[in-house]
């Protein structure tokens, strides 16, 4: 039960991962250019994991996942699940589009979440590392 439980969680929150991304303009997590084609998939994939969740066994027997077991699940679940769509966009982005460097003149620096509305979550960390690189030089 427990694992069925972190792997339905884990795949809704890929699907809410991609629908939420559309809406914050997050397009380093964005799996595919059109929105609406970014909302069927993940649409498909949230209802899919409680589909599977809910008619694969019987789900009325007494199990012994404990709320603070269930809290740690879901907490892991949702922190894979962003890990997990953050890569595979990544991966997505670099096959898509060759590696350009950001001119040093280019905006200030963005601070957290904000850089995946115009990076990935690789070109994140490593604009990330590289700003920290110059700072101490």
């Amino acid at each position: 039960m427990a694992a069925d439980y972190f792997v339905m969680v884990f795949i809704a929150s890929i699907g809410v991962y991609q629908i939420v991304s559309i809406h914050a303009k997050f397009d380093g997590l964005c799996f595919f250019k059109q929105p609406i084609l970014q909302f069927i998939f993940g649409a498909l994939v949230l209802i899919g994991a409680f589909v599977w969740f809910f008619t694969s066994e019987e789900r009325n027997v007494q199990h012994t996942v404990e709320g603070a077991q269930q809290l740690g699940l879901f907490l892991g679940a949702i922190v894979a699940g962003f890990a997990t769509t953050g890569i595979i966009a990544s991966l997505i982005k670099a096959k898509v589009k060759p590696q350009v460097d950001d001119p040093p003149a280019r905006k200030q620096h963005e601070m957290g979440v904000e850089t995946l509305k115009t990076k990935t979550l690789f070109d994140g960390i490593a604009s990330s590392l590289k700003k920290e690189g110059r700072d101490k030089v």
